[in-house]
């Protein structure tokens, strides 16, 4: 089999350097508002179960898009893609600036799910194909984990300004991501390669994402590792969607010390999983038995999240158990991810990783409606207690993996 003669390290390490930029600059996008998101939303009179709702309306229409949006990606280009998702993003976020009713929330919710599916899969998949053409050989995981990592060190800077922003008004820093995602758009642009996509008129364009939808879902169910890794992810989702919208009242609650202090929160937060992304870099020989030690992490972040529940008033407790469970996913996270990329084909990479998103976010629209009504009737240390042994139950689907062989494509190729 022919290859293409690889290209120069500096050229490799080029590529590596403007994913991590374009990354940084995407993940950088909603992250003012991370300490105060359900603040916000609470601040403007919803309740759990609304806030809950309107957060599901942002999974659902990326359920319904995620899908065709990535054939779009393989279709027209990874770029292409890209941009628009930040317009959209940036657009979402100008209208929860602006609302103040119920309904437009969901509107905007929705608009910015539009915006994350465009987005989602392409600048990974972009990266991934860039590498290979470039002549990489050897695992990705590395980069990955660091990609992750200088994602989890960006996002910690700008929850923890947009806490102490929205302490003084908790809408502007909605105001701010506006701005901040035209910026990435412009960072996209300027540094993803030319288009991947063919070159076809609009018409095709719809049959292709028409054709590449059906046939990728097909695919994405006929392939067990592929099912069992995306089964996994839905069941996961059922857990952290819904905690994501509720932490952020819970030690405000606790602390009784302002926003400022929930935004402490999530850099102490933020900063178990980065220890965990360290850990995952650092274990390169792991990928041999990994469908072994993510089913342990995956045990270890339900267990922790469990005890964040039993931990109940104590505050300083439950904020240990968490930091536990989220460095428990730092580790997982590059490791299933990477594990994912090299079950898909390169000419769909796009589309299939967004049917792993998908898989995801369906267990984000069940999970969500569950766990807001939970938290209203019950409160937040029973919902935790159940989601956490819920989420249990995705270890089957890793284990179920073990006794498949682990082959690196560059091993294959020998």
């Amino acid at each position: 089999m022919l290859h293409n003669e690889p290209l120069p390290d500096s050229a490799i390490r080029s590529i590596v350097r403007r994913y991590y930029v374009v990354s940084a600059c995407y993940v950088f996008g909603p992250l003012f508002i991370f300490a105060v998101y359900p603040l916000f939303l609470r601040a403007r009179g919803l309740d759990q179960l609304q806030i809950n709702v309107v957060v599901a309306a942002f999974v659902l229409m990326t359920f319904l898009t995620d899908v065709p949006t990535g054939a779009f990606a393989d279709a027209v280009g990874r770029r292409a893609a890209v941009v628009v998702g930040c317009m959209l993003h940036g657009a979402a976020f100008l209208i929860y600036f602006l609302s103040h009713r119920y309904w437009y929330f969901i509107v905007a919710a929705a608009a910015d799910g539009l915006g994350t599916t465009f987005g989602n899969g392409p600048i990974d998949a972009w990266a991934i194909d860039a590498l290979d053409a470039a002549g990489f050989e050897g695992p990705k995981d590395a980069i990955f984990s660091r990609k992750f990592q200088l994602g989890e060190i960006t996002g910690m800077c700008g929850s923890l300004a947009g806490a102490y922003i929205g302490q003084a008004n908790i809408a502007t820093p909605f105001l701010l991501d506006t701005f901040v995602w035209l910026a990435a758009g412009l960072v996209a642009l300027g540094l993803m390669g030319r288009s991947t996509g063919r070159r076809i008129s609009p018409s095709h364009i719809v049959e292709e994402i028409r054709r590449r939808s059906v046939d990728s879902t097909r695919l994405g169910f006929a392939d067990r590792g592929v099912r069992l890794l995306s089964i996994a992810g839905l069941i996961s989702a059922t857990l952290w969607y819904g905690w994501g919208q509720e932490w952020q009242h819970y030690f405000n609650h606790g602390l009784h010390a302002g926003i400022g202090k929930v935004g402490w929160v999530s850099v102490a937060m933020i900063l178990a999983q980065v220890a965990g992304l360290e850990v995952a870099a650092r274990m390169p020989g792991a990928w041999k038995k990994r469908a072994w030690f993510i089913a342990a992490m995956s045990a270890v972040s339900s267990a922790a999240v469990i005890a964040a529940g039993v931990a109940g008033g104590r505050i300083w407790l439950a904020l240990g158990a968490v930091m536990t469970a989220l460095f428990a996913q730092g580790v997982l996270g590059p490791m299933a991810f990477a594990w994912y990329n090299e079950m898909i084909a390169g000419e769909n990479r796009a589309t299939l990783l967004s049917f792993g998103t998908t898989m995801s976010t369906l267990g984000g629209i069940i999970g969500l409606p569950v766990q807001g009504k939970m938290v209203d009737a019950f409160g937040t240390a029973a919902t935790w207690r159940f989601a956490g042994a819920l989420s249990m139950t995705s270890i089957a689907c890793y284990v179920a993996l073990a006794r498949t062989p682990v082959v690196r494509e560059d091993e294959a190729s020998v």
